[in-house]
């Protein structure tokens, strides 16, 4: 045990986590895959990221799901 404490969690989903790391490299885990990244070439995967996901969002809208929701009724 080299008593270091492990990488800091930053954000996390199912399946999905983003952590720092020793000498601040951003470790990205997206279900069977990781990156070691530096800072600088994370920010610019996030920022890509999130263009290609305003333009899809523009070029093919998500349907809204419907769905029952319980309860409800008058009276």
């Amino acid at each position: 045990m080299s008593g270091r404490p492990g990488p800091l969690l930053l954000a996390s989903a199912p399946g999905y986590r983003v952590e720092l790391g020793e000498g601040g490299v951003v470790l990205v885990h997206a279900g069977p895959v990781s990156f070691r990244l530096a800072r600088d070439a994370c920010e610019a995967l996030t920022t890509t990221l999130a263009r290609a996901m305003v333009r899809l969002a523009r070029v093919c809208p998500k349907r809204p799901v419907l769905e029952v929701l319980p309860g409800g009724g008058e009276g």
